[in-house]
């Protein structure tokens, strides 16, 4: 420093020590319009001082001035009305302060033009510049208005802001962003209020009406008991319209500024979308009767714009994604709340028509598909058969139905992992619907359910490694004859032995021809013959005895035809039965000296051809052996 400049500096620096002492001195001897004029000079210099120090290379004194003059200038406005300069009657204290703090903000925004090297003024113009509309506005209008007025303010913040120095287009960004999450935050918590206090009881909602009809000032909150002019829901409507064009806005800004790497990529979108999703999805539930169906249908119509758009990237594809997770997560937690059972099953039924589409536009895993598919509808058919919409019966088949349904898909699902998630969903949805049919009709509807539930397993049980499906299906299929029988009271076993048998023998001959008769011939057979030969036993029941020996017959020439084994074995034994019970029925009345006779006749003829006998028993022996 020369000897000059410090000559100076020490000059400034004892006329402002005697000017201090005289003012600490004096001070309360002067009046208050001389010592605002005092501090309001004092400011001033320091404000002119800061000019010149700005052009030279005294930065750090020119920052000090700035500093000191708008301090100076802040304390004389503020004192200005609290020392009665100002009467507190000619204008309220939110209004003062909002016009004083405009005419600070106006100052350093005038004096950093003068000396924009000086970072302070900037700096103080863009922070300060923040608090004269919302002091202003905030006892005078509705809160709609008042967080239009926030947003209009953060867009001129950030453009004006843009044209500064690097320090200020970052105190810009940064206070734009501060006001901006501000507004969202206290519209979404206004509609999120308006909800809360609709579905809260009564003396909740009491005091959250008082909470915003008078511990706020003015109708900044807006009203819930229907103050304001026009429907109690219109606040609500244009808090919501203005939070969506405050998130629309902020989209639109974001794409102007990068934001540091240590933010996740489209981080602000993300919660720009989320903070309108949550204020739509808070607000349509208040509207009267159609606001459940419009929230509903506000998060599936959000995710098919999700699944259907070509891009799988992009702004717009995350906005939409989180849009729709938070407008769907907001309506099934309101459904939870109020109990709208019909509402959920709508909810479910929706959600499995997505995860189908998701898995087409191959968004998910099949298996994942298939299963959030499979049980969704489950869920959506129980839910609106609670609520009544869907009678017992009604609910039992649609079950029963998408057991099949599943069970068809699985007959060509490309993958062993698919078609195991559609059968575990099948099995579900057939036991489902079996528990709902109890409820109506044990006998007839058990009947109807897994008859529908069989049909498909048997398409699935034709190929080799599947075949024990066709068990399960014949098993099934039994059952329900059973209970077909048992509901139609019929008393005559055939109609419990028959209809089965004829089951396990199609099965048999569908899947099993390559085994031995025993297998796939021995079961249908054994299951419609013996029950029915073993009640065989009376001269009465001619009718039976008839059939029984007719079919017999019939099975053994088929057995010797084609040289299968369990039709002989089984027709004789059949047969055998049948002519030994006769035969014990009769005997008592035949004369026992022809039954004697007869027994020494059969001894004589075995034993005089003993040995012809004994080789014919061999060679028949041989040839049952033989077949197959």
């Amino acid at each position: 420093m020369s000897p000059q400049a410090t000559l100076l500096s020490l000059g400034v620096l004892l006329l402002l020590a005697a000017g201090v002492t005289f003012l600490a001195v004096n001070w309360d001897n002067l009046s208050v319009p001389i010592q605002a004029s005092i501090i309001a000079t004092l400011a001033a210099l320091a404000f002119a001082g800061s000019v010149p120090a700005g052009k030279t290379k005294l930065a750090g004194t020119a920052e000090a001035l700035a500093i000191l003059g708008t301090g100076l200038l802040t304390v004389d406005l503020y004192g200005a009305r609290e020392l009665g300069l100002i009467s507190p009657a000619t204008i309220d204290g939110l209004t003062y302060a909002g016009l004083a703090a405009a005419a600070i903000a106006t100052v350093n925004l005038l004096m950093s033009r003068i000396a924009p090297k000086v970072v302070t003024y900037g700096v103080a113009a863009v922070i300060i510049g923040q608090l004269p509309l919302p002091l202003i506005l905030v006892n005078r209008v509705n809160l709609a208005t008042f967080l239009f007025g926030l947003l209009i303010q953060v867009v001129i913040t950030f453009f004006w802001s843009a044209k500064g120095t690097r320090f200020i287009r970052t105190t810009g960004v940064v206070c734009a962003a501060a006001v901006f999450w501000t507004l969202l935050i206290i519209g979404c918590g206004r509609v999120f209020l308006g909800l809360l206090a609709l579905d809260s009881p009564r003396t909740q909602r009491s005091f959250l009406e008082d909470l915003f009809d008078g511990s706020l000032p003015g109708d900044v909150f807006g009203s819930l008991s229907g103050d304001v002019v026009g429907s109690p829901l219109s606040p609500v409507l244009a808090t919501t319209a203005v939070v969506c064009l405050a998130a629309f806005t902020g989209i639109v800004l974001l794409r102007r500024i990068a934001l540091p790497r240590a933010f996740p990529p489209a981080l602000g979108e993300s919660l720009c979308a989320a903070a309108a999703a949550f204020a739509v999805a808070t607000c349509l539930p208040q509207i009267p009767d159609a606001g459940r169906w419009l929230t509903t249908a506000a998060a599936t119509l959000l995710a098919l714009a999700a699944l259907l758009r070509t891009r799988r990237t992009g702004v717009l594809t995350i906005a939409l994604e989180t849009a729709a997770v938070v407008v769907a997560s907001i309506n099934l937690l309101v459904c939870l709340v109020r109990l709208d059972v019909l509402q959920l099953g709508l909810i479910s039924a929706i959600a499995a028509g997505l995860a189908l589409i998701a898995a087409w536009r191959k968004a998910i895993d099949p298996c994942t598909a298939a299963i959030t598919a499979g049980f969704t509808a489950q869920l959506a058919i129980i839910l609106v058969t609670f609520d009544g919409l869907f009678t017992l019966w009604t609910g039992a088949i649609l079950l029963a139905l998408v057991a099949a349904t599943a069970t068809a898909i699985a007959c060509v699902a490309p993958a062993v992992p698919l078609e195991r998630a559609l059968l575990s969903t099948a099995a579900s949805a057939a036991a489902l619907a079996e528990i709902v049919i109890l409820l109506e009709s044990a006998t007839t509807g058990t009947g109807v359910i897994l008859t529908i539930t069989a049909a498909p397993l048997v398409a699935y049980g034709m190929r080799p490694h599947r075949r024990e499906a066709l068990l399960i299906a014949g098993l099934l299929l039994a059952i329900a004859n059973t209970a077909f029988v048992l509901g139609a009271g019929a008393t005559t076993i055939e109609w419990f032995t028959l209809p089965p048998a004829a089951v396990v023998l199609a099965l048999g001959l569908l899947a099993w021809r390559d085994q031995p008769s025993w297998v796939y011939l021995g079961p249908g057979l054994l299951l419609g013959l013996v029950p029915s030969t073993l009640v065989a036993n009376s001269n009465e029941d001619y009718l039976r005895t008839t059939f029984v020996v007719a079919a017999a017959v019939l099975i053994i020439l088929i057995g010797s035809r084609h040289s299968l084994q369990a039709p002989f074995l089984i027709g004789a034994a059949v047969l055998l039965k049948i002519t030994l019970w006769q035969f014990l029925e009769v005997a008592p009345l035949i004369p026992r000296w022809i039954t004697l006779g007869t027994a020494g006749l059969i001894l004589l003829t075995v034993g005089a051809t003993y040995e012809r006998r004994l080789q014919n028993a061999k060679h028949a022996a041989r040839w049952v052996a033989a077949l197959r």
